[in-house]
């Protein structure tokens, strides 16, 4: 099945820090909603925070827990959520084809087990979202990751689509309604509720630290160590990208957002040497725990400015 690539940010709107479900109604309402970043400022994600779900629950990045769609933070952009459970797709469908036609698109909790063009096709059966866009002669066109995570046009027969929500675990339909808003309300509220972040941040940066001794432990395989530190610095990179779009919307920290870019691009060159690391089974510890050491001093720089330019 060939992939047809949708339009949209790639590089804001990637798998790093966002789930499936978070980036799908992210792309749609970054279509809809010009000041969406406003709505980022809770994605300043600590260290300790991510060590916790990642490196000790052992959560999948794509399954990080985050307050990215507080609703406080989105009815500042004119946005609400709609999250609808329903046992049958046929109970959803009027639902799922009156919104689609009126908002646009409609999000569904699936199986993607039923899904050709998913690798867990007739293999797996995982929770998963897809973004229905339109409807006609018994076909939906659908917005769903590729095998890279991109996001890609598909189209399917309504009892495929139908088949994958009749048997998913989780089968919910979701969309965003989004209204009109004070656009200069929006700045001022969300710059006051993210001082009120950075008056709560605290971090020990023991994720940091202690890089270095979680891989020499002899208690998790090298295989397992690295591939939950790549996890860990793609939602810590992930969240910088989200806090930095953020800021570059915010006269009173608009002059930060080179040093967040800057934490963004140390995040990724760790993750990058943990990619090859997952590749050959293996990483130089001390080059990693050295960039990690650059990064602590970074983010604590980049948070002093923070709290400076916004009075935290």
């Amino acid at each position: 099945m060939k992939d047809d690539v949708y339009d949209y940010d790639q590089q804001l709107y990637d798998r790093s820090f966002l789930n499936c479900y978070q980036r799908q109604a992210m792309v749609m309402l970054a279509e809809r909603v010009p000041d969406l970043p406003l709505a980022f400022y809770n994605c300043l994600v600590g260290g300790d925070d991510i060590a916790d779900q990642v490196i000790r629950l052992g959560r999948p990045k794509y399954d990080f827990q985050s307050r990215l769609l507080d609703p406080a933070a989105l009815a500042r952009v004119g946005v609400a959520r709609e999250y609808v459970p329903f046992d049958t797709y046929a109970q959803a469908r009027d639902l799922v084809i009156d919104t689609a036609r009126r908002a646009g698109y409609v999000i569904l909790f699936v199986d993607v087990y039923y899904l050709p063009h998913t690798p867990e096709y007739r293999t797996d059966h995982v929770v998963h979202t897809i973004t229905l866009t339109s409807y006609a002669d018994g076909h939906w066109s659908i917005l769903d990751d590729n095998r890279a995570s991109v996001l890609c046009r598909y189209a399917y027969p309504e009892d495929v689509i139908a088949a994958a929500y009749d048997n998913g675990k989780l089968r919910h339909v979701s969309w965003f309604p989004a209204g009109p808003y004070d656009a200069a309300a929006a700045v001022t509220g969300s710059a006051a509720a993210f001082s009120e972040v950075l008056r709560a941040y605290d971090d020990t940066y023991a994720l940091l630290e202690g890089v270095e001794d979680l891989l020499g432990t002899r208690w998790i395989t090298p295989a397992r160590t690295i591939a939950l530190l790549y996890d860990a610095f793609s939602v810590y990179e992930g969240s910088r990208a989200c806090l930095r779009a953020f800021v570059a919307r915010q006269p009173a920290y608009a002059d930060v957002e080179p040093a967040l870019a800057d934490l963004v691009g140390r995040c990724r060159d760790i993750r990058n040497q943990l990619m090859i690391g997952k590749a050959i089974g293996q990483v130089d510890a001390f080059r990693v725990a050295a960039a990690c050491a650059e990064l602590r001093a970074a983010e604590e720089d980049t948070l002093k400015l923070l709290r400076g330019q916004g009075g935290a």
